[in-house]
């Protein structure tokens, strides 16, 4: 019988290699950390691959008949899939693993330009005693929650806990459920639900269908001093209703995980609007890495038995 390769070209750690390994032991799998090139003779062998979006290398795997990325977002990444491969190649990938991660890290940045955070880190450096003004707390707030998800639902679940009116926006119409108070969906949900909230966090994938869903009008809609957080896509929201927002004051403090374009340049002029916290894309680093090998191995258990993937990617949604 013919060797069988898998290479994870991520970070996993020796722990949850131990645990693959273990778990396949009629597979030969290969380990190399995230950003280090594979070999291309031992891409070439691969029947299954997993990484973490990297899509440099995709053209070069000829005999892959599976991939799992890791991460939850796939746009850009599953078309270059089906680029080379055809669009029935059975992916997968990380949605529902980082609930925890990603979820806590919105709360963070909520947390951080509310409470005044920034000027504080700024205090310290000027070496300076200096009083200004808070942006509120959480509770007794409507939070509006844009992608009803895990990472979404986990943000709202904490936000509820603190107190606050949480509203949840899907594109799709579902029954509303908890943690949320209501749900509203579609187009003309989200032009009545923005001008409700006094905090709104972007939980939304990348995808066809929210590229700049917040463009200027939408922007315009939400409420004078809203408080935003994005760590869906910075193609979501519109970074230049963003800048004009935050110099107005119309949009009170903004904490982003994500910008568009990113990596952010030196030179962009985002970097310079009031009352901004930006984290460069760090939110789901915190991701249990022991879940993300325990979600693959199920994925590989329904791909070797030619069952159907339970984290199969939705290819037109793009996650």
């Amino acid at each position: 019988m013919s060797e069988r390769i898998c290479v994870v070209g991520c970070d996993l750690g020796p722990g949850p290699m131990a645990y693959l390994r273990e778990q396949f032991p009629e597979l030969t799998i290969y380990s190399y950390p995230r950003g280090e090139k594979v070999p291309a003779e031992l891409m070439e062998k691969a029947e299954i691959l997993m990484n973490y979006g990297d899509k440099s290398q995709i053209s070069q795997a000829r005999n892959v008949k599976y991939i799992h990325t890791i991460s939850a977002g796939i746009d850009g990444y599953i078309d270059e899939v089906d680029r080379c491969h055809g669009n029935t190649l059975p992916v997968s990938n990380g949605a529902g693993v980082y609930a925890d991660a990603v979820g806590e890290h919105v709360i963070a940045l909520m947390m951080a330009v509310l409470h005044g955070i920034c000027p504080s880190v700024d205090n310290m450096k000027q070496k300076q005693w200096r009083a200004f003004p808070m942006l509120g707390n959480v509770n007794g707030k409507t939070v509006a929650v844009l992608g009803t998800g895990d990472i979404g639902s986990n943000a709202a679940r904490i936000c509820k806990a603190m107190g606050a009116h949480v509203m949840g926006y899907k594109l799709h119409p579902c029954a509303p459920f908890s943690p949320y108070d209501a749900i509203y969906t579609g187009e003309d949900g989200l032009d009545a639900l923005l001008p409700k909230a006094d905090i709104v966090l972007i939980c939304l994938p990348g995808s066809p269908y929210t590229k700049d869903l917040l463009d200027a009008r939408r922007v315009a809609l939400m409420k004078d001093g809203v408080v935003l957080v994005n760590i869906g896509r910075g193609s979501i929201l519109n970074t230049e209703a963003l800048m004009e927002g935050l110099r107005s004051g119309h949009i009170a403090a903004a904490g982003l995980d994500v910008t568009d374009p990113e990596p952010l340049p030196a030179d962009h002029p985002l970097w310079d609007c009031p009352n901004l916290l930006i984290t460069p894309h760090i939110s789901g680093l915190g991701a249990d890495k022991q879940k993300h090998a325990e979600w693959f191995a199920e994925n590989l258990r329904a791909y070797l038995s030619g069952q159907p993937l339970p984290g199969a990617v939705n290819r037109e949604m793009k996650y």
